[in-house]
């Protein structure tokens, strides 16, 4: 099956609102599929756009129509300042069923991440999820996953996978789901008994007032993540309207952006989702624009990538050992000197493994306290 037979090119008509017309706008530096265009090579480019317009398993019905609406916005914003290859693909064509729709997308971004191609993805319903984590059980050991939204979607007693209860498919089935961490909860909107079911699995939920408080201890959680899901009732009513049960509180705008930009500067994130964008309840076009800024700052953080890992023969990391207490072992720290990140390291059999932490979690292990982190990834290496 060739690749575009899957794809719907992007149409050739300029929506009204597609005003600049300048030679820096973003829509001039993209290579895009169209009717009388379409790509070769893929290989050659390093971030992929991809619109998948299906609703099908949501409460939001109307999200199918976000991805052109998305894009129009998202083309006729300025191009960031560093240089990155991208191609807009265009969108999954709709299956007869959904399952037909999870199929092609499960196809293409095979295809995508087999030529190491990072791909950002125009939902859509959040669901969406699914077939691409299953793709990425084909390929690795473990994943990690982090969602942002407004709720943790699990429902235990549903008897059918939908956008509000697709969590359940991760975490109550034997998958490769390694560390999972859900951003932006909000409390009163969340089942008590979901929260102490991520915890008690040695998961994370940062709720949304702890993640405002210190947005820079979203940094090492995103830069761990090889999938980001991104549901935009996780911003408030007034950031974000076009949602069909949209909440007055949630994270800014602004705040989104940044979060998305961490996600964007992660060597490891190589698939970004931007889900639940519902056209219907969107009079003025604001999600959409709201959404086409968090997309931007993702190319964007994308565009600063630096890959780094600590290694004992790299001369740009410093180790730092602390001994506990309480604890068999010494924890491990590394800092970089160029960026400044930390990883912290976990014993586990015969090879240690490494996970982003924060200065936070080393300064925690200096007072005699066993970071949460390390005890996490300890209790599920062991």
């Amino acid at each position: 099956m060739e690749l575009f037979d899957l794809i719907d090119p992007v149409s050739l008509d300029r929506p009204d609102e597609y005003l600049i017309s300048s030679p820096n706008i973003l829509g001039k530096h993209l290579v895009t599929h169209t009717p009388n265009y379409q790509p070769a090579n893929l290989e050659q480019f390093e971030v992929a756009i991809l619109g998948i317009p299906e609703d099908r398993k949501s409460l939001n019905k109307g999200a199918s129509l976000a991805p052109e609406k998305i894009r129009a916005q998202l083309h006729q914003l300025y191009k960031m300042a560093g240089k990155v290859k991208v191609v807009d693909l265009g969108n999954i064509k709709q299956g007869n069923t959904f399952t037909d729709t999870y199929f092609a997308v499960k196809e293409v971004i095979q295809y995508l991440r087999s030529r190491n191609v990072v791909t950002i993805l125009l939902g859509g319903t959040q669901e969406l999820t699914i077939p691409v984590f299953q793709v990425y059980e084909s390929l690795q050991k473990n994943i990690n996953l982090t969602t942002v939204d407004r709720t943790i979607d699990i429902l235990k007693d549903s008897l059918e996978i939908t956008a509000e209860s697709f969590l359940t498919e991760f975490l109550f089935k034997k998958r490769k789901l390694f560390k999972y961490c859900n951003l932006g909860h909000q409390v009163h909107l969340t089942d008590p008994e979901n929260i102490d079911l991520i915890h008690k699995l040695y998961h994370e939920a940062r709720r949304l007032g702890d993640v405002r408080a210190n947005m820079a201890q979203v940094e090492p959680i995103l830069r761990d993540s090889d999938i980001v899901s991104f549901d935009i009732s996780a911003l408030r009513q007034s950031e974000a309207p076009g949602f069909f049960n949209s909440s007055p509180s949630g994270f800014y705008s602004e705040e989104a952006c940044q979060i998305a930009r961490y996600a964007g500067i992660s060597d490891r994130v190589s698939c970004f989702g931007l889900f639940e964008v519902n056209p219907k309840y969107d009079a003025t076009n604001q999600t959409a624009k709201t959404a086409a800024q968090i997309i931007w700052y993702f190319l964007d953080g994308f565009s600063c990538r630096n890959v780094e890992f600590p290694q004992s023969e790299n001369s740009n990391f410093k180790t730092f050992i602390v001994g506990h207490s309480d604890l068999d072992h010494e924890i491990t720290f590394y800092k970089s000197l160029i960026t400044e990140r930390w990883w912290m390291e976990i014993p586990a059999n015969d090879t240690p493994t490494l996970v982003s932490c924060s200065y936070e979690d080393y300064l925690s292990a200096c007072k005699q306290e066993v970071p949460d982190l390390w005890w996490k990834s300890y209790q599920k290496l062991s």
